[in-house]
């Protein structure tokens, strides 16, 4: 088991113990998945727009579609963000006119500007900096850890998902997305930190912290 998965499996537990009923990876069949068809044309709009002004190949505008959610705990929709999702091309998919209505933009954007370099210590190699689907999305990268003006495919991709997920979220009467990331403290412990040693987190921090970071219903 790698270290990505023993953080997010140890949060699980952490769920677990403050009582939510946590499923790993809920099927499309179980709760639907995030998708641009289903958002409102304005809104649809700026996505798109952002994919393109993250170096996106117009052409591969339909294949902008983010896999599943990582877990759900009870009716919560929970994604657990690790150093991958922290840099520059994250700060851009951040700035959204609904941005003021994600309850961990101000965090994020931070994180996004002063993790870059965890980030890219974890991702500058193999398939976490660039696949063929990324390239093909984004016109290819440079080289493994050059942050040059091509930069990294398979960054810009999670970059743009991770906004679909946002918006669909804010938007879909079906879902309530919290997002946790590896950077966020949640009581008097730093999430990273407490997962790498797979400690729990306090149950009652952590049930403050999720009802905090939640988004509860439908944008008007």
């Amino acid at each position: 088991m790698g270290k990505r998965e023993i953080r997010a499996r140890s949060f699980k537990k952490s769920l677990e113990a403050a009582g939510y009923s946590v499923r790993w990876k809920p099927r499309k069949t179980v709760v639907p998945w995030a998708n641009i068809e289903a958002l409102p044309a304005s809104a649809a709009d700026t996505l798109l727009v952002i994919f393109r002004d993250l170096g996106g190949v117009p052409a591969h505008e339909a294949a902008l579609a983010p896999s599943g959610w990582d877990m759900q705990a009870d009716q919560i929709l929970i994604e657990f963000d690790e150093d991958l999702h922290f840099n520059r091309y994250r700060t851009i998919s951040l700035a959204t006119p609904w941005a003021s209505d994600l309850p961990w933009s101000i965090s994020y954007d931070a994180y996004s500007t002063g993790m870059e370099r965890m980030c890219l210590k974890a991702g500058s190699h193999g398939g976490k900096w660039a696949n063929p689907s990324s390239d093909r999305m984004f016109g290819s990268s440079d080289e493994e850890g050059v942050l040059n003006p091509l930069g990294s495919s398979r960054w810009k991709q999670r970059a743009i998902y991770d906004a679909i997920k946002d918006a669909y979220a804010l938007y879909s009467p079906e879902v309530s997305l919290a997002r946790v990331s590896i950077h966020d403290q949640i009581g008097d412990v730093n999430v990273n930190q407490a997962m790498n040693k797979e400690i729990l987190l306090e149950p009652e921090a952590l049930r403050a912290f999720l009802s905090g970071r939640t988004i509860p219903g439908v944008r008007p």
